[in-house]
């Protein structure tokens, strides 16, 4: 590798790690969090260096939030080419719901609350914003056909309200996470029962 490459592999280390320390940051303490001192410092660099790759920190939040939801959005795409398996039973998916539970947090779920809020507010971050939830209603969709129910379309953004919903509640500490599992389960089963009962399809077991 040349001197040059080098070069350039170091300095995007670089600002990978400044929008990484930009965004731990912002998960901590919001906005007002992210300063070119505070950044640089948790990046383990010189303070000068934000202000090197960035022309000002809303630049560096901006970049910084866009860059997290265009991790959501490949993890959210790769999650809908999973194969799944259509004779799963609704009435059984409040234990796998429990089980993503216990690995986010209502803590880890209020920042990336935060954090997607924070950019639909941006107007030159709105559209990326809306193509994350799109990959979670695109997700949404995939499993429901999977699942063989028809006309699952206008379904998914629906189930996709109710998870928001319950995102949103769950910051309120107001049930423990095997209820609000069995709450979001039953809610999203009462859904799709309701949408089979008018399209005249099938009704799932």
């Amino acid at each position: 590798m040349s001197r040059a490459q080098l070069s350039q592999v170091r300095s995007r280390a670089r600002r990978e790690a400044l929008l990484a320390a930009a965004i731990e940051l912002f998960a901590e303490g919001g906005a007002r969090a992210v300063t070119h001192r505070a950044v640089a410092a948790r990046a383990g660099l010189p303070p000068a260096t934000t202000t090197y790759y960035f022309a000002s920190i809303d630049e560096l939040v901006r970049e910084a939030l866009a860059t997290h939801l265009a991790g959501w959005i490949e993890v959210l795409e790769a999650l809908a080419d999973i194969d799944l398996d259509p004779s799963i039973d609704l009435a059984s998916t409040s234990d796998f719901v429990q089980s993503v539970f216990a690995t986010r947090s209502p803590e880890k779920a209020g920042i990336e609350l935060a954090i997607y809020l924070a950019a639909a507010r941006d107007p030159e971050l709105t559209a990326t914003a809306a193509e994350a939830l799109q990959a979670l209603e695109d997700l949404a969709l995939r499993t429901l056909e999977r699942l063989g129910i028809a006309g699952a379309h206008d379904l998914a953004p629906q189930v996709v309200a109710l998870i928001a919903g319950s995102a949103l509640r769950r910051q309120s500490a107001q049930y423990d996470d095997a209820e609000e599992a069995r709450l979001l389960t039953l809610a999203i089963r009462h859904l799709v029962t309701s949408h089979v009962s008018a399209t005249g399809t099938e009704s799932l077991s």
